[in-house]
């Protein structure tokens, strides 16, 4: 955890910079920015029906919550700022994929696991899911992969 008077800075950079952020993409999705003294929040939903919407929150406690895609994480510890601006320029540029892993037996879904390619080449993951995606193989439990993708914000 960061200091609280170096954490309350940093957020409010992420916060100014996020402020920024959002009339870049308001011609292609409505955004929507909450305030109070325990979080802020902004919800971005996209106006082409295969984008990605998001929602962030970021707690005063060092704490995020992340819906994006259908998939919520909440209570994600906040360890750096650096990837929360490039995080919402990659879902506005499509660069996000979420990869459903589906029983053939059953047609229960055992996994998710939402990727965000963010610019430089690092990656934003998070898995839902008790299954370890690591074992066992995909041909030795009749597991299916289904992948799906989004558009950009814009077209």
């Amino acid at each position: 955890m960061l200091p609280d008077d170096v954490f309350r800075s940093r957020l409010q950079s992420t916060i100014t910079a996020l402020r920024y952020w959002a009339p870049s993409v308001a011609d292609a999705a409505r955004i929507e920015e909450t305030e109070t003294s325990d979080f802020w929040r902004i919800d971005v939903a996209p106006m082409v029906a295969s984008a990605c919407p998001f929602e962030l929150i970021l707690h005063a406690d060092q704490n995020y919550d992340l819906s994006i895609a259908g998939e919520t994480y909440e209570s994600r510890p906040i360890e750096t700022f650096e990837w929360i601006v490039p995080l919402a320029n990659a879902v506005a540029d499509g660069s996000i994929v979420q990869r459903h892993w589906i029983s053939r037996l059953t047609g229960l879904e055992r996994a998710v696991e939402t990727i965000v390619m963010l610019p430089g080449g690092a990656i934003w993951k998070e898995t839902r899911g008790a299954w370890d995606l690591r074992a066992p193989t995909l041909d030795d439990d009749g597991t299916e992969l289904r992948e799906k993708r989004f558009l950009p914000y814009r077209r």
